[in-house]
């Protein structure tokens, strides 16, 4: 396997570690719910994401807490599995943003503080990016297998052109 593949597994490994903890933990839409009440990923967010927390996110906190279950279950599948993987590295990239926005965004750290620019979402988003971006990511993945099938499908599932 090359490095990219290992790339776009680890990065699913980390959606599925975090989605896996979320479905373990029975209580958690119910935590993420009471911490939402209680301005947790509100304050520090940028003032145009805090509008979109209170007024759609808080009022639907559980709801949204099933859906981030899901979504880091299906990202970290789909990646690990290279199945739909553009599609989930786009979700990837995606979903790290949002999670960055609710924890504040990035800063570049003061004085002899640690800088706070490169997160666990920085990096994900980041490393998502370039597997989007890289056929190499796509070697050994279900969608190299879809794409032999149906070879219309290859610059959309493996980014490689068909060639004349």
């Amino acid at each position: 396997m090359n490095v990219m593949t290992w790339v776009r597994i680890v990065t699913g490994a980390v959606w599925l570690n975090g989605g896996t903890e979320k479905v373990l933990n029975a209580d958690f839409p119910t935590q993420f719910a009471d911490s939402l009440a209680d301005g947790g990923f509100v304050a520090q967010a940028p003032p145009f994401f805090q509008d979109f927390m209170k007024n759609t996110v808080i009022p639907n906190a559980e709801l949204f807490a099933q859906v981030v279950r899901v979504s880091e279950l299906a990202l970290g599948l789909a990646l690990i599995l290279g199945l739909l993987t553009n599609l989930a590295a786009l979700g990837s990239i995606a979903l790290s943003v949002m999670v960055l926005l609710s924890q504040g965004g990035v800063s570049l750290g003061t004085g002899l503080g640690a800088p706070e620019f490169i997160t666990i979402n920085v990096l994900v988003a980041v490393l998502s990016l370039v597997i989007l971006l890289s056929p190499a990511a796509k070697a050994y993945a279900l969608d190299s297998g879809l794409a032999r099938r149906r070879p219309s499908l290859s610059p959309i599932l493996t980014n490689h052109r068909k060639r004349s």
